[in-house]
């Protein structure tokens, strides 16, 4: 379409004629070359700055298109400069594109034949010349529309490789157009781009040219690339007939999805296409023929088809899947939650990256992302290499997507990294084009920045990993990666937040043993529980080598046999050594094509006189030299760089330019022995004219944006780079590398000399022993102190412990100890980074020999602190507190801060009146307005005693206190520093401590918070917030307030890293939960989970105070016969004590007697609770500031007062022990009475009653109940309420103490205390009998219970106590599922609400729920967790694939439940094919039993843990079955009853219509009685009547005749009444009243008839009869009327015998067809008017007949018919299509009930819709009825 001239543009030279097209990229105008006047056509890229792809496509097309010499191609004339960029200028032969042309008419298959010929010779052409276009469409097609002359134009994407390879790429990077592109092309097929691809893109447009659609349509792109790469097209002749069939096979095999299938010649095409022509221009018509048969390709070809890999292709599928498609919601470990490692191992060149690679095909279809990185055997110190690799590769991914996605991913990536997105950028600089820039990050020590740098990591990888698009993360040479990298790995797969993600590993099996690193952190990821899965690839078969030798020769398996056995010998079945060992073969011309015979020959003999080796890198070598010399020293140089390299660095190391090294590289991108990883080397592939560097080409428009987008390539494999590595001789190698790295150092400006480091330095490693100028070795030293904190920051510790002792080694290569007189700015950061990353890395014994150096050699205090602080973090993690402060002391000493080691009160005394004289005047609140600290030794004391803050504090709790007044006093007289507020929270703890002030202690923590939120560093923060938390908020607010600021300190650690403060807030969160009341369930489920965080990140310490409280509170939850001892799976108290105690852990060794006081008291074990009461306070220094010291006051007294009575000799000091203690709760409890004033009020109402003072007692009960209650302290409301009931119980009034018991009873149920609740059952059950006997009348009777516990036991191990069923009861929760159950009757009802309630109260994942019905097992229920549940389905279990079938059965038959603890274990599941293929970890199947009787099958699985359906469990299922048996019974009962109520409903309806027949009968009969009387007379009269009027006729004329002449009077007379006409008329009038009559007599027989009453046995009648009468009846609406003519009624009885029937009720029958036939015709009448009707009259056609021994009767009418829907449902019950009040829906279905069930006939229907409907009744006729 030609467009208005656009005069912005004007070229020099030309003058622009029109515009032929705009595009978004491109404009193309036809013009006149000024010089001859040649028409030209000029195309002109539309962006004024043009992007260097922009240009380098635009030079592409020229460059290759220019050296083609194919009459079907435009020829280029020239490429001018313009403006910022290119004009291509082309010759104008006059064409259109073949869009355009066929845009607006369908093309004659001849000349699409034509187009198609001439298409096939431009393929050829380009074939000859090695070009691959690439894009093959319509639009780059042109058609002269005069000469049908056909060009292609747009080489723009174009190859000269014989082959590309292409990476997997989001859509908007791909090449090519979409609609058009080939399945290998999305580079999501596993394999490369030959000359076939464009095979596939004609065939896509001869199917458009044919059909005028495009075969795949769609405007999803992902939803193309998955049809080209999955999907059929419609065959050809389904869109258009008149295409040949033959045709249509041509253009399918061009479409063929592998290249192998398609067409492999242009002229094999060529040859069919013509075949085509010549049948259809001599016969009209093509005939079949079988195609292909001259399609022979002279290009030697091996396929990349997968050969013998079938299975393994299988297994990683199938792992994609499991990933995609995780069985639960991913919260658990391993494949579970969708994460899953596949590790594929084998030989190098094996095929292992191959088979990885099929997994692109289903990326696809999840829109996911498929990255990659390779670990390089040259490169292995380069921390995290492949992770790096692959995330920058999903960076450059998301940088293809539009503008608008990018936001999206922006705002995500920062939504969930927030400030730390930095950290990401650090490694992958790229991510910041899609972030921006982003604020510094504060520089953390050891292993904060280490876990920091894993979570923000991990959080990126997240925001990747979803549902919506699942990540592939393929890791290649895992047997190369470094130390880092195998750590990072680890935490992925032991990181339960992460979901949708497969990693997949591929290795190099020989090359590893049991000790090495990539196999010992394997068997770590094994036992942490992660999914690990691993394919071993195996040599191919000699089967299957011929197979691939058959395949490349194209000849017969058997004709291949001696080459791939020989080849077999060579190469042992290594795939790359095969296919490398072939090309080989084929270049040295062992291999040809004979174009005598069309096939490929080689010569046995000859090739086995070679001398080839079978070593494949020796024979790799071997291909290498035959290159040129050039060739061969830049791939050696090369391969020193990497497995990847860039032609920028390359061209650097070779001095030469890029253009001479692209030149170099051109013949092995050829050979394929090096691939090119962008379309950049295109830039450098144009003739030899053009290969020189010349100066016009460095100022061509896209030479100045090269810099930008660098030309990578990578060698084709790990063989062929250590084949090109080989050709540098042994002993030069060092001096190669050397050579590199000095020459990469020269040329690398400044700013790229840091992304570059790493690379550099590694290469100047390798030869550093060849450096012997000392500035070289001491610059190198500069370098790999650089490259140290470049991986420690990268928190690759191993990597800059590497680099470090590398540049202290090079120090130290001059005299000992000078490089610490003449470089000590160099040497000591560089042993400050050995010393902290040997400590990083683990290794404690060499991190301790770099300290030792630093402190001897460094000049002065501040140098030494960093090793110092290095030091104390070593012994922290080593569980070494004492020593930690020890070291702490010895450097706070040397900074003039020093602190006794061993203080006396004095010194404690001294420190804090120091303090309090530096606050005195102040407000504390005001410090926060103190300037920042600057003085560098003060900031050195700080950071020093904020690290031994901690330790002392549970360690040496005699130094704690003038740790903190140190660093306060240093914030106050110097000012605030990032330690400040640690400082500051601490000295909260001092001033509750030593001077029980609280409000100053609270306004101190106040200001520590906000201090901490100032500064906004999550390491200061974690730890303010926690010991804030931890210590002192309590004394003002609610306990339960501190729970949000410990959550938030436990965030602020993990985001910082910090995970000593991780721990700590994690601990004191769930002690303050604990201590507040919440939920023991719960509670203890959030612990669990908290726990496994934990132990990943490896808190022992912390988890063995946290195991003490979960041991607690599952003490209290399960009932045991020692509920105050330790004896669990998490705490064992001997094993428990002796590592405490080992430890020293003061503060873990009170917690453990703490909590078994508290035990043991709760459980009245007053003894035991006050011996450990005893022991906790030999180590209450330790919690010194917190709330435990008073809750321990608490229940000390408590404990004390409960023995008062039974030792009368300490009665004295415990009244003084508690008193003392009541001093101290008195005191805090007016400030927070919220926390303490009911503790304060029990005890003295303890007290008060051990001291007889009885009234005083009870008020103090009940004030400590109800401030327990108003403040929520559920447990310590109960514990009161107790002791009020024993009160009362002691005082013999027992109704009192009842109501105070029950409460309590209550009290501790709901917080979940079973095992309490069982203890009052057992010592109370006289005061519980109202709620012990409700909940047995509540639920079942006893023996069900026992019958039900008999059935568990003879299948567990289990045992129970008598407490056990009450235990199991579950209190309010069972009584609210029995009461939903019992309250539900109708069934779908029920199944919804029992399965519910059994998945929440099992703990399952999945419930099953079978009843039997005549004796077989059907599936009506089934529930799954985060699904609806789905009922009444039906399916019988044999046909069921959603249970393991063999165990239902088992319990079928045995009636006895089973639970499976681990079905892997299990010897009856072994192999059942269910557990085979969910693999679910717990199973329990129990019978549904009512009165004995089977009724049902509840199956239930958990896919999270084994042994998950526990004895109170199964028995807690036990009680809900037997109530969901009596709700099932009667909910089938109710089932029953509603069915016999519809058909009661229906039965009265049949009744009525009956009875209203019957009725209609009898008045009919009655009517026609009553005509037949007056009927008679009046017809007996007209009969005499008619006579007797003759006679007077007769009569008359005799008086006419004998007076002629009458008087006049009697003359007017006659002439009034017109007596002649009279005479005449009357006869006539008396034959019409007979014939009234008759007729009248006719209707009565009519109606008698009609509405004979029926006996009770079938009589003979005549059918006609019947049918008469019917029509008669209905005659009145058969008339004509305003609005139609009369309905014709045709009638064509046959000869029909009277039949034996119900005459009453086939006439019933009768009447309801045609009444309905009559409505059918009126309602087709609506719209038609009374013309149309009148030309297609409305008729019903009555046809009897006799059929078979059977009477037919077919009643039909020409209405507007009925569909399908309606037909099927005509004879139902109560089915009508009337409207309200028009119909019953009873008419037809009684009438189908008469002829079927009453007379043994059929009743059928026949209608199309638009012309009528046909009801055809048959009736048997009997013998008897014959004759």
């Amino acid at each position: 379409m030609n467009a208005v001239l656009d005069f912005t543009f004007s070229i020099p030279g030309y003058n622009l004629v029109e515009q032929l097209y705009c595009g978004s990229r491109t404009i193309v105008y036809r013009g006149i070359r000024e010089l001859d006047g040649q028409p030209v056509v000029i195309k002109l890229l539309k962006r004024e700055y043009p992007t260097f792809n922009e240009l380098l496509q635009f030079r592409n097309q020229y460059s290759i298109a220019n050296n083609l010499e194919i009459p079907g191609i435009v020829r280029f004339l020239c490429l001018e400069p313009y403006r910022n960029s290119y004009a291509l200028v082309m010759e104008d032969f006059g064409g259109v594109s073949l869009k355009l042309y066929a845009q607006d008419q369908l093309l004659s298959i001849t000349e699409i034949l034509e187009i198609a010929l001439q298409l096939a010779d431009i393929l050829h052409g380009l074939y000859c010349h090695r070009v691959i276009h690439k894009d093959i469409k319509p639009a780059n097609i042109l058609i002269h529309p005069h000469t049908k002359q056909v060009k292609v134009i747009d080489f723009s994407i174009a190859s000269l490789l014989p082959k590309e390879t292409t990476e997997i790429k989001s859509i908007n990077g791909l090449e090519g157009t979409l609609s058009y592109l080939s399945p290998e092309q999305t580079g999501r097929m596993n394999r490369g781009i030959d000359y076939r691809s464009d095979f596939y893109s004609l065939g896509v447009t001869l199917y458009e040219l044919l059909t005028g659609e495009l075969p795949f349509e769609s405007n999803e792109p992902m939803e193309l690339v998955h049809c080209h790469i999955a999907k059929l097209p419609n065959q050809l002749g389904e869109k258009r007939e008149e295409i040949p069939e033959v045709l249509s096979d041509i253009v399918m095999k061009l479409m063929a999805k592998n290249p192998e299938d398609r067409y492999q010649s242009a002229l094999g095409l060529k040859f069919d296409l013509e075949n085509c022509l010549v049948q259809l221009q001599q016969t009209g018509k093509i005939d079949h023929f079988i195609i292909g048969q001259r399609d022979l390709c002279d290009r030697f070809i091996i396929p990349e088809k997968l050969y013998g890999r079938e299975n393994e292709v299988e297994q990683l599928l199938a792992a994609f899947e499991r990933v995609t498609n995780p069985p639960i919601s991913p919260l658990s470990k391993g494949g579970d939650r969708g994460v899953e490692l596949m590790l594929v191992a084998g030989f190098s060149g094996i095929g292992k990256t191959a088979v990885v690679n099929e997994v692109h095909k289903p990326i696809v279809r999840k829109q996911g992302y498929f990255i990659k990185g390779k670990f390089d055997q040259f490169n292995r110190s380069i921390p995290l290499s492949a992770f790096v690799q692959a995330f920058r590769n999903l960076v450059e991914q998301i940088l293809t997507q539009s503008d608008a996605q990018i936001a999206q991913w922006k705002d995500k990536i920062l939504g969930e990294l927030g400030e730390n997105a930095q950290v990401i950028i650090e490694v992958i600089p790229a991510l910041e084009i899609i972030i921006g820039k982003q604020a510094g990050i504060p520089e953390l020590s050891g292993t904060a920045a280490q876990n920091r740098f894993n979570l923000i990591l991990t959080k990126f990888i997240q925001i990747f990993a979803s549902q919506e698009h699942p990540l592939v993360i393929f890791l290649d040479d895992l047997q190369w990666a470094d130390a880092t990298s195998l750590k990072f790995l680890q935490l992925l797969m032991n990181q339960t937040s992460l979901g949708y993600l497969l990693l997949i590993g591929a290795y190099r099996d020989n090359e590893v043993s049991l000790a090495h690193p990539l196999i010992l952190v394997l068997d770590e990821v094994r036992k942490a529980g992660a999914k690990i899965n691993a394919i071993t690839l195996q040599p191919l078969s000699h089967l299957k080598l011929n197979h691939l030798v058959a395949d490349t020769l194209a000849c017969l398996e058997e004709v291949a046999f001696p080459l791939s056995q020989l080849v077999y010998q060579k190469t042992k079945g290594n795939p790359f050594f095969s296919t490398q060992f072939l090309k080989a073969l084929h270049q040295e011309g062992l291999i040809e094509f004979s174009l005598e015979s069309g096939c490929w020959q080689c010569d046995i003999a000859q090739i086995n006189q070679q001398a080839l080796t079978e070593d494949v890198v020796e024979f790799m070598t071997w291909q290498l030299q035959k290159l040129p010399e050039s060739t061969q020293f830049v791939l050696q140089l090369a391969a020193c760089i990497g497995n990847k390299f860039d032609l920028k660095t390359l061209a650097i190391i070779c001095q030469l330019s890029e253009v001479e090294t692209a030149a170099a590289l051109w013949k092995p991108l050829q050979e394929g022995l090096i691939l090119p990883q962008s379309e950049v080397y295109k830039f450098y592939q144009e003739s030899e004219s053009r290969i020189e560097d010349s100066q016009e080409q460095r100022n061509s428009p896209d030479f100045s944006l090269l810099s930008s987008d660098s030309c990578c390539y990578k060698f084709l494999h790990d063989r062929v780079q250590q084949a090109a590595y080989s050709l540098i001789p042994d002993d030069q190698k060092q001096a190669t590398h050397l050579k590199i790295g000095q020459l990469l150092l020269q040329n690398t400006k400044a700013a790229e000399q840091e992304q570059n480091l790493f690379e550099i330095v590694n290469q100047l490693n390798i030869g550093k022993s060849l450096i012997l100028e000392r500035s070289q070795q001491i610059q190198l030293a500069k370098l790999n102190l650089k490259a140290g904190q470049k991986a420690r920051i990268a928190t690759a510790y191993t990597a800059a412990l590497e680099y470090s002792t590398t540049g202290i080694c090079l120090l130290n290569l001059g005299e000992e100890d000078s490089c610490w007189q003449t470089q000590y700015d160099l040497t000591l950061p560089l042993y400050e980074l050995a010393t902290e990353t040997a400590y990083l890395s683990g290794n404690f014994q060499q991190m301790e020999q770099f300290a030792d150096i630093v402190l001897q050699q460094a000049k002065t205090a501040i140098d030494k602190m960093k090793v110092y602080a290095v030091k104390i973090q070593a012994e922290m993690a080593q569980a070494k507190k004492l020593q930690a402060v020890k070291i702490g002391l010895e450097a706070l000493e040397l900074v003039g801060a020093s602190i006794p080691e061993s203080p006396d009160s004095s010194d404690t005394q001294q420190a804090i009146t120091e303090t309090t004289n530096n606050l005195n005047g102040k407000n504390i609140e005001d410090l926060i307005n103190l300037p920042l600290m600057t003085d560098i030794e003060k900031l050195a004391a700080a950071r020093i005693l904020n690290s031994i803050g901690t330790a002392t504090y549970q360690a040496a709790p005699e130094i704690f206190p003038l740790v903190i007044c140190k660093l306060v006093n240093l914030s106050i007289n110097y000012g605030n520093s990032l330690f400040s507020s640690y400082g500051y929270a601490c000295y909260s703890i001092l001033l509750n401590e030593k001077f029980q002030d609280i409000d100053l202690a609270y306004q101190s923590s106040k200001l520590a918070l906000k201090l901490a939120e100032n500064f906004n560093i999550p390491d200061m923060k974690a730890s303010a917030f926690m010991v804030a938390g931890c210590s002192t908020i309590f004394g003002k607010a609610h306990l339960r307030e501190t729970l949000p600021i410990l959550w938030e300190s436990y965030q602020s650690a993990v985001e910082s890293g910090n995970l000593e403060f991780v721990g700590y807030a994690a601990l004191t969160k769930y002690q303050n939960s604990y201590l507040v009341g919440n939920e023991l369930s719960v509670l203890q489920e959030e612990i669990a989970t908290i726990s496994d965080v934990l132990t990943q990140l490896k808190q022992e310490n912390i988890l063995y105070i946290l195991g003490i409280y979960q041991q607690s509170v599952l003490n209290l939850l399960n009932p045991s016969g020692e509920p105050s001892s330790f004896r669990g799976e998490i705490c064992d108290e001997k094993t428990c004590l002796q590592l405490l105690n080992h430890a020293s852990d003061r503060t873990a060794l009170f917690q453990f007697y703490f909590n078994k006081m508290i035990l043991c008291y709760v459980f009245c074990e007053y003894q035991n609770a006050c011996q450990n009461a005893l022991l906790a306070q030999a180590y209450l220094d330790a919690i010194q500031g917190t709330i435990f010291v008073l809750v321990f006051n608490f229940y000390d007294s408590l404990a004390h007062l409960a023995i008062y009575s039974s030792v009368p000799s300490e009665q004295e000091s415990i009244l003084n022990r508690v008193a003392n203690n009541q001093q101290k709760i008195q005191l805090w409890a007016s400030h927070a009475p919220m926390n303490f004033l009911h503790k304060f009020y029990l005890v003295e109402a303890e007290r008060e009653r051990v001291q007889g003072n009885k009234a005083k007692a009870i008020e103090f009960y009940d004030r400590a109940i109800k401030e327990a209650h108003e403040n929520d302290y559920i447990q310590e409301e109960a514990i009161a309420n107790e002791l009020a009931a024993k009160f009362y119980l002691d005082w013999g009034k027992e109704r009192i103490a009842q109501d105070y018991l029950i409460a309590a009873y209550y009290g501790y149920a709901h917080w979940g205390a079973k095992a309490k609740v069982a203890d009052l059952e057992q010592h109370y059950p006289q005061l519980l009998t109202t709620i012990l006997q409700q909940s047995a009348r509540g639920y079942t009777p006893n023996e069900t219970v026992y019958a039900n516990e008999s059935r568990f036991i003879s299948q567990t191990s289990s045992s129970g106590n008598s407490g056990s069923v009450s235990t199991a009861l579950d209190l309010s929760a069972i009584l609210k599922a029995s009461q939903k159950l019992s309250s539900e009757i109708q069934l779908d009802k029920l199944l919804s609400a029992l399965l519910e309630i059994v998945t929440a109260t099992a703990g399952a994942d999945k419930c099953v729920l079978m009843l039997l019905n005549q004796n077989q097992l059907s599936i009506e229920g089934v529930a799954q967790v985060g699904q609806p549940a789905v009922v009444l389905q039906s399916i019988l279990l044999s046909e069921s694939k959603d249970v393991p079938v063999s165990l239902v059965n088992t319990v079928k038959r045995s009636l006895k439940t089973t639970a499976i603890v681990n079905t892997m274990e299990h010897p009856l599941l072994l192999t059942e094919a269910y557990i085979l293929r969910q693999q679910p970890k717990s199973l329990l199947c129990t019978p549904i039993l009512h009165q004995g009787k089977l009724l049902g099958v509840l199956y239930l699985e958990n896919n999270l843990t084994t042994g998950a359906f526990t004895h109170e469990r199964v028995e807690l299922l036990n009680l809900l079955c037997t109530q969901a048996a009596i709700s099932l019974e009667n909910a089938k009962l109710y089932q029953q009853a509603q069915q016999a109520i519809q058909d009661l409903q229906q039965a009265q309806l049949q009744i009525v219509q009956s009875e209203k027949m019957s009725a209609l009968g009898n008045l009919v009969a009655g009517v026609a009685h009553e005509m037949n009387n007056p009927l008679g007379f009046i017809a007996a009269s007209l009969k005499q009547a008619k006579p007797t009027l003759a006679d007077i006729v007769e009569h008359l004329k005799l008086y006419q005749e004998n007076l002629p002449n009458p008087a006049d009077k009697i003359i007017d007379h006659a002439e009034e009444i017109d007596l002649d006409y009279s005479l005449a008329d009357l006869p006539k009038m008396i034959d019409s009243m007979t014939i009234a009559c008759d007729r009248l007599k006719n209707i009565s027989t009519s109606l008698r008839t009609f509405s004979r009453a029926d006996r009770d046995y079938k009589v003979r009648f005549n059918i006609h009869e019947g049918l008469d009468s019917t029509i008669l009846i209905l005659k009145h609406r058969l008339k004509g009327n305003e609005q139609r003519p009369a309905i014709e009624v045709t009638i064509n009885y046959g000869n029909l015998p009277q039949v034996e029937c119900f005459p009453g009720q086939l006439n019933q029958v009768f009447m309801n067809i045609l009444a309905n036939a009559i409505d059918a015709l009126e309602e087709a009448n609506h719209g038609r008017s009374f013309e149309e009707i009148k030309a297609n009259p409305n008729q019903i056609t009555i046809t009897t007949s006799v059929v078979d021994k059977n009477v037919k009767i077919a009643i039909a009418d020409n209405g507007q018919g009925m569909s399908e829907s309606v037909k099927e449902k005509i004879f139902d019950h109560l089915f009508t299509t009337k409207g309200v009040g028009k119909g019953t829906g009873l008419g037809l279905a009684i009438a189908h009930q008469i002829v079927v069930e009453k007379h043994g006939g059929t009743l059928d229907v026949n209608s199309t819709p638009g012309e009528g409907t046909e009801f055809t009744i048959f009736i048997p006729i009997h013998e008897q009825t014959k004759s």
